[in-house]
């Protein structure tokens, strides 16, 4: 594989919840840079003498393109439902651009559902499954090949999808392990004794739990009662240190924990990332949801007068098998809601589709909020575009398209084409979207996590709680800030007339 840290290439990922305009993005920002790039380009005689070739036929190979858009959703790789999966959008504006032949798209409609039929039927062939692995390698071999036959020149590799599985397989070396054999299974004395761990009453687990304080606090502190099969391991390890320190289970775990560390920040220090920080560019476009959803409704309209209705039946209709196993493109938004065998009429499975939409997208803006926040990305040169506001001059009444057209130029795509074009010496003065939120602190917890300690929260009944993280989690939690706020209005007399305190005083 070719990463050569190089100034002529860039692997640009966009990653956003459905309908945020990941796609209008990417295609945006590829045909600037290609307007842009232009007059440097005729400037080369060798990039004359393709110019040429590209005039006397429009077939152009793959090492003739500057920019490619390679798809990272794991629906679009489908050749079938294209109007549900909003393939079709993209179909369109590539037999727009072909006759120019300076746009490519790569792994959109490639997998035929009797491929994935013949992989689910012949399982003890060696027919190649067409998962997520395989996009992996097709996305390296793809980024390989480009890189390849286009040395030496600007070469832009643009990924977008909303799936974040895709996403993290497409950025992250050590996202997919190699696949490894299964564990032995545990013996039989084992399982012998598991079995009568869990027959063990409440006051059993107790007792064993209080022994395990009396040897060693430390470790009765981080553990829970109702642990038994750890209380008792605990235990075992404390009654065969006979009182030495060093060999009590709080002193051996918290020593493994801190070479765990250790080797965790060293593998952090090294790179994660599938390519250079020089190379990589991420692009997270947000929205917020009430603006987004009323877009979500537009373009289900739009696939609705586009025939999704027809799509869909056609599709259950000569593949029910595959429609039925809920995998693959049957996992598309209205497969399930007209596969579904109930009376409801066409408004009302839309209407379904519509509120399943929504909710993806809720949860996928979530997901991708989360990724580009952890640790694996920190290097990752990063920037939030927000399209709320493109979004909300599309959804009034009327559409304001002319405002909503310019803001999308001057603040979505002139920045991202300067974003990708720049060039960061190192990761250190690269842009972040990392901001110090709850998660940060978990994170910085999780390496220097006082696992040894134990609290109780008297708002909440005096739980318990073991460990820096699980306490920060408990005191965070919107539950405990109500009981703490009616707890201090409870004290302070601010219940009203029948509050028991002032009964009381009556």
């Amino acid at each position: 594989m070719i990463l050569q840290n190089d100034e002529n290439r860039r692997v640009v990922f966009i990653l956003g919840s459905t309908g945020v305009g990941k796609t209008k993005v990417a295609e945006d920002i590829a045909v600037k840079i290609l307007m842009e790039s232009s007059f440097s380009e005729t400037t080369n005689s060798e990039t004359k003498k393709v110019k040429k070739k590209k005039s006397d036929d429009d077939d152009d190979d793959i090492d003739d393109q500057m920019v490619t858009i390679v798809n990272m959703d794991a629906l679009q790789v489908h050749e079938e439902l294209p109007i549900a999966t909003a393939r079709v959008l993209v179909e369109e504006k590539e037999k727009k651009k072909k006759t120019r032949g300076e746009v490519v798209h790569e792994l959109f409609g490639v997998v035929g559902i009797e491929e994935e039929e013949e992989t689910r039927t012949k399982k003890k062939t060696k027919t190649k499954k067409k998962d997520v692995r395989w996009f992996r390698a097709s996305f390296l071999e793809i980024v390989e090949k480009i890189w390849t036959k286009r040395h030496g020149k600007r070469s832009v590799v643009v990924c977008v999808g909303g799936t974040p599985y895709y996403a993290k397989a497409a950025m992250l070396k050590t996202f997919l392990p190699e696949r490894e054999a299964s564990m032995p299974d545990t013996s039989d004395d084992d399982d012998d004794d598991d079995d009568d761990v869990d027959k063990l009453s409440l006051e059993e687990r107790r007792a064993m739990h209080e022994r395990l304080r009396e040897l060693d606090p430390k470790a009765a502190a981080r553990l829970h009662p109702k642990d038994a099969r750890r209380v008792r391991r605990y235990l075992q390890i404390a009654e065969e240190a006979n009182g030495e320190e060093s060999l009590l289970p709080s002193t051996i775990f918290q020593r493994k924990k801190d070479k765990a560390n250790d080797d965790e920040r060293k593998q952090q220090n090294e790179q994660q990332l599938m390519f250079p920080p020089t190379v990589t560019r991420v692009i997270h476009v947000v929205a917020e949801n009430e603006a987004l959803e009323k877009t979500l409704e537009t373009r289900l309209e739009r696939m609705r007068h586009d025939g999704v209705e027809k799509e869909i039946k056609t599709f259950i209709e000569t593949y029910p098998t595959a429609a039925k196993s809920n995998t693959g493109v049957a996992q598309a938004i209205g497969v399930r809601e007209f596969l579904d065998e109930t009376d409801d009429d066409t408004e009302t499975r839309f209407e379904k589709m519509c509120a399943r939409t929504k909710r993806l997208a809720r949860r996928q803006r979530r997901q991708f909020a989360n990724m580009v926040e952890s640790s694996e990305f920190r290097s990752a040169p990063t920037i939030e575009i927000d399209a709320t506001k493109m979004h909300e001059m599309l959804a009034a009444s009327p559409p304001s398209s002319s405002k909503a057209n310019a803001f999308w130029e001057d603040e979505v795509v002139s920045r991202a084409v300067r974003f990708i074009t720049e060039e960061f010496v190192d990761d250190v003065n690269a842009p972040s979207t990392k901001k110090s939120t709850r998660r940060d602190v978990i994170v910085d917890l999780e390496e220097n996590n006082d696992a040894w300690i134990e609290r109780a929260c008297e708002a909440c009944g005096d739980r318990i709680f073991r460990g820096d993280r699980d306490w920060l989690a408990h005191t965070s939690s919107k539950r405990h800030k109500n009981r703490v706020r009616n707890l201090k209005k409870s004290r302070e007399g601010e219940r009203g007339s029948l509050h028991p305190n002032k009964i009381a005083a009556i």
